[in-house]
């Protein structure tokens, strides 16, 4: 079999929802909120609304003096910083490459946006890093897989992709016919969706499946 592997970063291996919610909290200390303002935070990230909408609301609601995009431009610049690798996922990766495993790293975002994420060496666990929107397409367009493939010097027959986006991950690696796992979270499998070829609440349940297939 083809021992390669490539995953996805936000919410794969590293707690970006997590992140979001330490910046909350941050905000909220250095602006003085208090409990209920937090709240709101939380609350408006749940809301089904744009970006700029949402920064709006904040502004309005708590009468900063920022406008969205700077405001915007704060959280972007936070959040990355405040990201977390899930316990257990730099030891498994380098289990992996113990066991001949060949390793990718491919994330939708930016390099500028995506780095500040990777803490503690990740990037080196990696044989290829690609960050797409650097690149000309991005998840789930099956050539961004393609193209992480070839600059990893193999193929994508045998090939295994571990995400938690069943849009963005699953059905872009099942369009090139790899074999996929999809980091669930806990949440239900919806139907009429992509269909992963396994489920696990986190990583750290994709590994010992990658490791016993290979």
């Amino acid at each position: 079999m083809n021992r390669f592997a490539i995953f996805d970063l936000d919410d794969t291996l590293v707690d970006s929802v997590g992140a979001v919610d330490r910046w909350f909290v941050e905000l909220t200390e250095q602006r003085n909120l208090g409990a209920d303002g937090l709240e709101f935070l939380r609350a408006e990230q749940q809301r089904p609304v744009s970006p700029r909408e949402s920064f709006q609301a904040i502004i309005d609601r708590f009468g900063f003096t920022e406008s969205p995009d700077e405001l915007r431009s704060i959280f972007l610049d936070r959040v990355p910083r405040l990201s977390r690798t899930f316990d257990g996922v730099l030891d498994n990766l380098r289990a992996l490459r113990q066991r001949g495993w060949r390793t990718a790293l491919l994330t939708n975002g930016t390099e500028a946006d995506q780095q500040p994420k990777m803490q503690d060496g990740m990037a080196d666990l990696f044989d290829v890093v690609c960050f797409a929107d650097d690149e000309a397409t991005r998840k789930p367009d099956p050539e961004i897989f393609r193209l992480v493939a070839e600059r990893a010097a193999t193929g994508l027959d045998g090939a295994w992709m571990v995400g938690d986006s069943l849009e963005h991950d699953i059905a872009g690696a099942v369009g090139v016919g790899m074999s996929t796992i999809w980091v669930s979270g806990g949440r239900l499998l919806p139907t009429g969706g992509p269909v992963p070829g396994r489920v696990v609440a986190s990583v750290d349940e994709a590994f010992p499946l990658l490791l016993a297939v290979g």
